[in-house]
């Protein structure tokens, strides 16, 4: 009878074991399906992917080596190549075990493979962790949310091998390593815990091997054990009342949870040190920076870090200042001591050469602007109702939590932590929609894997998830009726039997999910617009065929690597004056990011060519003074960095339209815009554009241009210019002499679906005398390719 049972258990947990392992299976079946739409591409997609390919391509060139000088990005002369050479790498392994099984794939296929290999291994961590925070009903929603969130799919389709998945993967594979240490392997003697610790370290650093800001793991357990005192006096304060405080016990279980870990930071900022030139601090300083935050958080980052080290210090320590301690932990707590000074330095060091502002581009980004309450829509749609919710849905569990009187383990402390910083982060900038999607998702499978626990209150906070959610859904009265019923249901269900509230929470949940799903799977199938354009391949292979191999090509920052990258992938490097991998002050020499995207700006938004070529010829040829100065700042920069350029061209763009208002704000300090009206409607033969800003009517054969903008007393003003097509000739006319003039001009696209206002500064730019009268009147600008979206010009000088 016993022998059966056993056997009757063993199958259980057999059968428990499959399901788990086919939900996992399917979760990374699904996640690549969504991905799946852009399969077929012919290269990488967008801009930032072919950084990272042609990278890979590079390293594998040279005999699995980074190369010593990076001639093509921000050139001339080049700049430093990346310590953070991960990911490229990991392409470069992905190819190489792809051809096991397909010898004739090249490696452009394997990087349009890349992202779905890793999104395919990313339930594994993320449902480890959500289990290890809750249970397995846990971690396969967090295995779920972490494939479909929507900030996620954007950046992770088929042939988008930019850093985004690998960020996502070692994100949720180092808050495991480390969580794992927390909750299990502090408790074992220091020899047991060597497995945990070299995990945790090795995990953190693949972490930051691939992305520069993988650091951010060890910032958060650095906060995590800076703050933990604080939470124990406010939890003691909400249970009590009592503002009592006694600081030996809060230190000694700062010191007691915090040691292996660390052991942890010490060490990986030791090895970060030696490997990448760089450590936690700097990393963290620098984000204060990129984030835009003030010089005074700055000063208090610095007095929180130097009292965590100077915890950690008097700890290791006091031993030798006893007399009974052995021989081996003095040792030991020497070597931790001279340990806790090397931090100390490195903290120091952060400070006084960190950056203290933000590249000047990021103001340009919109992803890095500030999110305000009214604009806190934006992160739902990105990440989804529930998972956007989840960390304060959270927060009201831990206070639920506290008010009971229940004890709150220092994993759950710091994951609170983890979920509720990273929902400040995100009001810095949807930019890190990706590192809140990793918290939100963990934090809504640790929701729903306590649904048994914790019926009543989830109950109530996914009934406040459903009202959110009801802005996001057709406004019908059949949609209005039923979303009303459901949460009268779910309220008076408080008040009921245990297990209806437990089938009410999977009930709310499942449909949160069809919702969350139904969205990712839509925007998979839409991110086909990533997707190169056949007009820009038509132009690239024309620069590949054309251009001398010594030419510089220029234009806004944007699309710098794909132009290096192409051109690299058919066997002709060209230089590009700048790209999407900011290279600040320090790194470039003499002429960094910020000098770049004034003087491109600058360019593009003059109407003087004379001042424009003077421009360019800065990047021609260096002196010798800047030779030199770049070669002090980085000595491993090779002599002929400072090649002169043999020829240089020019892109005007059609995207660089809706970017001219950075162009001309960054070139001379008034952004100015090119209004993009579309044609709303055709009354009585007259064209209606952006609904009557703008109407187009016949007179006498020609058409004229009438604005109206009352707000701004404009009522019926002709604009002084039109332009437009007709049979396939350009017709342009001047109504100067009319009575109601507004200076400007008026450019009616062939098609008539849109039209451009343009004020008479941005008529006479350099930008809009190339992209839209291919360069008519421009002496040093020699149109030499055209297509329906770019118009390339050669300077002479």
């Amino acid at each position: 009878m016993a022998k059966e049972k056993i056997i009757e258990i063993e199958l259980k947990k057999l059968k428990k074991i499959f399901l788990i392992c086919a939900s996992l299976i399917f979760i990374s079946w699904l996640g690549v399906w969504v991905r799946l739409s852009t399969i077929d591409t012919p290269t990488v997609l967008d801009y930032d992917p072919w950084w990272f390919y042609r990278y890979a391509q590079m390293i594998l060139d040279n005999n699995l080596k980074p190369p010593i000088w990076d001639y093509q990005s921000f050139s001339m002369p080049g700049r430093p190549v990346s310590s953070f050479l991960g990911w490229s790498y990991t392409i470069i392994f992905f190819y190489k075990l792809l051809q096991l099984f397909i010898p004739s794939i090249t490696l452009m296929k394997a990087a349009i493979f890349s992202p779905l290999i890793l999104v395919a291994l990313i339930p594994i961590p993320a449902y480890f962790l959500g289990k290890l925070l809750s249970n397995e009903l846990g971690g396969i929603v967090t295995a779920l949310l972490a494939v479909l969130m929507p900030s996620f799919i954007g950046v992770s389709m088929a042939g988008y091998c930019d850093s985004d998945t690998p960020v996502v993967f070692y994100f949720f594979l180092s808050v495991l390593s480390l969580l794992l240490l927390l909750k299990r392997g502090r408790f074992l003697p220091l020899r047991k815990q060597v497995i945990y610790i070299l995990f945790a370290i090795v995990a953190n650093l693949l972490f930051i091997w691939n992305w520069g800001g993988g650091w951010i793991t060890l910032i958060l357990f650095t906060v995590f054990f800076a703050i933990l005192p604080l939470f124990r006096v406010l939890e003691n304060f909400l249970r009590t009342f009592s503002l009592k405080i006694n600081v030996k016990e809060l230190i000694e279980e700062d010191v007691e949870v915090g040691r292996s870990i660390f052991l942890v930071i010490l060490l990986t900022n030791l090895l970060g040190y030696i490997l990448f030139g760089t450590s936690e601090f700097r990393s963290f300083f620098g984000g204060l920076a990129f984030t835009g935050l003030s010089l005074i958080l700055r000063g208090i980052v610095l007095l929180l870090l130097f009292a965590w080290v100077g915890i950690f210090f008097y700890s290791f320590i006091k031993p030798l200042l006893g007399t009974k301690t052995s021989q081996k932990k003095k040792i030991e707590s020497l070597v931790f001591s001279v340990g806790c000074l090397f931090l100390i330095y490195l903290i120091i060091q952060a400070f006084i050469k960190a950056p203290t502002s933000p590249l000047l581009v990021n103001i340009s980004v919109a992803e890095l602007q500030p999110i305000s309450l009214s604009q806190f829509t934006s992160v739902i749609s990105r990440n989804g109702v529930l998972p956007t919710l989840s960390p304060i849905l959270l927060l009201v569990l831990a206070f639920y939590k506290i008010i009971k009187k229940e004890e709150i383990f220092p994993e759950e402390i710091f994951f609170f932590l983890w979920s509720f910083s990273m929902l400040l982060l995100i009001t810095r900038g949807v930019r890190f929609s990706l590192q809140f999607g990793v918290a939100a998702s963990v934090t809504a499978g640790y929701l729903i894997g306590n649904y048994k626990k914790y019926p009543k209150i989830l109950l109530v906070l996914l009934i406040l998830s459903l009202v959110i959610l009801n802005m996001f859904l057709p406004k019908r009265i059949p949609e209005i009726i039923s979303f009303i019923f459901l949460i009268f249901i779910s309220f008076v269900s408080i008040f009921l039997d245990k297990k209806i509230q437990q089938v009410l929470i999977l009930s709310i949940f499942l449909f949160h999910l069809l919702f969350f799903a139904s969205n990712s799977i839509q925007l998979g199938l839409a991110s086909r617009g990533m997707m190169i354009s056949q007009n820009w391949y038509d132009m690239l292979d024309w620069f590949v065929e054309n251009a001398d191999k010594d030419a510089l090509l220029m234009t806004w920052w944007d699309p710098g690597h794909i132009l290096a990258g192409y051109t690299y992938y058919k066997g002709k490097p060209l230089r590009v004056h700048a790209d999407g991998a900011h290279c600040g002050p320090g790194t470039c020499v003499p002429y960094n990011h910020n000098i770049r995207i004034q003087d491109m700006g600058r360019i593009f938004s003059t109407s003087d060519e004379e001042e424009a070529l003077q421009i360019i010829k800065k990047y021609v040829n260096l002196t010798d003074e800047q030779c030199e100065e770049a070669k002090e700042a980085h000595p491993q920069m090779p002599a002929d960095a400072c090649k002169p350029v043999s020829e240089v061209y020019i892109i005007a763009s059609n995207d660089l339209i809706g970017k001219y208002y950075w162009m001309s704000y960054f070139g001379t300090g008034q952004g100015r815009n090119f209004f993009q009206l579309p044609l709303t409607s055709v009354s009585g033969g007259n064209l209606v554009y952006s609904n009557g800003l703008v109407t187009v009517a016949r007179k006498d054969d020609k058409l004229v241009p009438i604005m109206n903008l009352p707000q701004q007393g404009i009522r019926n003003a002709i604009i002084k210019e039109i332009e437009y097509y007709e049979n396939g000739l350009r017709k342009r006319y001047s109504y100067e002499n009319a009575s109601n003039v507004i200076d400007g001009l008026l450019w009616i696209d062939p098609s008539y679906r849109y039209a451009i206002y343009m004020d008479p500064v941005v008529k006479n730019s350099i930008f809009s005398r190339m992209f839209f009268w291919n360069g008519e009147g421009l002496k040093h600008f020699k149109l030499v390719y055209s297509n329906p979206e770019i118009r390339v010009f050669k300077v002479i000088f």
